[in-house]
């Protein structure tokens, strides 16, 4: 019963997921021109996306700590999430690569998350060695482990989307990084 309630909140979060990102995509092919981009969001690539993650934000630091949050919660769903990848691949697929997938993106997001909570310390002391915007660029370099680890058999289309979300979501954790008040 406990294993079916996690593949239950495992579909409903990747569809969750599904959505927000999908809805983003359309909303950035439709932007309209009149709508205001955060300041915080100029070097962002999807401006429309990073702006609805930070409408609230009154300050650089509000900002940082909105996405960088959402961002940590995206990477800790991929645990729930990879459990259901390995039970719907292909029941053709070799064990000790179902194995291998699973360890290596297992860990990829483990070490990804370590590192965003290590930038989220970072920020509410400070961060007087501006190490932030090296530490997101790492933990997205943890994710690009987990894609090669897709090299023999292509990636899930779920577990893709899911994916691509939590790069968009560093992406634009990097882009906020990039307007701190005391880098421009």
């Amino acid at each position: 019963m406990a294993n079916r309630n996690g593949v239950a909140f495992s579909l409903v979060s990747l569809a969750l997921t599904f959505l927000l990102f999908a809805s983003q995509s359309n909303a950035q092919q439709t932007v309209d021109p009149a709508i205001k981009v955060s300041p915080y969001c100029v070097k962002a690539i999807d401006k429309p996306f990073c702006t609805k993650i930070v409408k609230v934000a009154d300050t650089w630091q509000e900002a940082i700590t909105e996405v960088l949050s959402k961002a940590i919660m995206q990477t800790k769903m991929a645990e729930p999430i990879m459990a259901n990848l390995l039970i719907t691949l292909p029941s053709t697929t070799d064990a000790k690569l179902k194995d291998d997938i699973g360890s290596g993106c297992r860990k990829s997001y483990n070490d990804a998350l370590q590192t965003l909570k290590e930038v989220e310390e970072s920020l509410k002391t400070g961060d007087k060695t501006q190490s932030a915007n090296t530490k997101i660029s790492a933990a997205m370099t943890r994710l690009d482990d987990c894609e090669d680890e897709f090299k023999k058999i292509p990636m899930p289309t779920e577990f893709a989307t899911f994916y691509e979300g939590s790069k968009k979501l560093l992406s634009t954790c990097l882009a906020v990084e990039r307007t701190r008040p005391d880098l421009v």
